[in-house]
């Protein structure tokens, strides 16, 4: 009986972890910056920190296909075009259908000094209908911060 209730308290406890994550990024908000491809749209905001930068908005899959294990990589480039610091997330659920959308938000940390002159977006995701065995797609673009 013991057993019993310490399983249903962490079961608990891991519900009421899940459900206090962080939502900045709610899909049909309004952002200031977009980019759309043909297989992918984005739409963006940025904020600037004492020490990092936040970049929360949302990701909606474009194609006529399922996409799996989407990812994003937000990179912050200096005026030469170089890589001072970058983050990624990866989405969850793992799946996304036509016109579905879904939240992220990098946050990637700055040294003191660092002043990003531009941010290089790079996503990749896979087919579902071709599985692991598929090649994994992707495609890049700049924006201003």
């Amino acid at each position: 009986m013991r057993l019993r209730h310490v399983a249903m308290l962490m079961l608990l406890l891991f519900m009421t972890g899940c459900a206090t994550t962080e939502q900045a990024a709610i899909p049909g908000m309004s952002y200031p910056n977009s980019h759309t491809t043909y297989d992918m749209q984005f739409a963006w905001k940025s904020a600037m920190g004492q020490a990092d930068i936040t970049i929360s908005g949302t990701m909606k899959n474009q194609s006529y296909y399922y996409i799996t294990e989407p990812e994003l990589t937000a990179a912050l480039l200096d005026r030469d075009g170089r890589i001072i610091a970058q983050g990624t997330f990866i989405f969850f659920p793992h799946q996304m259908a036509l016109d579905e959308t879904a939240p992220f938000v990098v946050r990637i940390p700055l040294t003191e000094g660092q002043i990003p002159d531009r941010i290089r977006f790079t996503y990749r995701y896979r087919l579902a209908e071709e599985g692991r065995s598929g090649a994994p797609r992707f495609h890049s673009f700049d924006a201003n911060p």
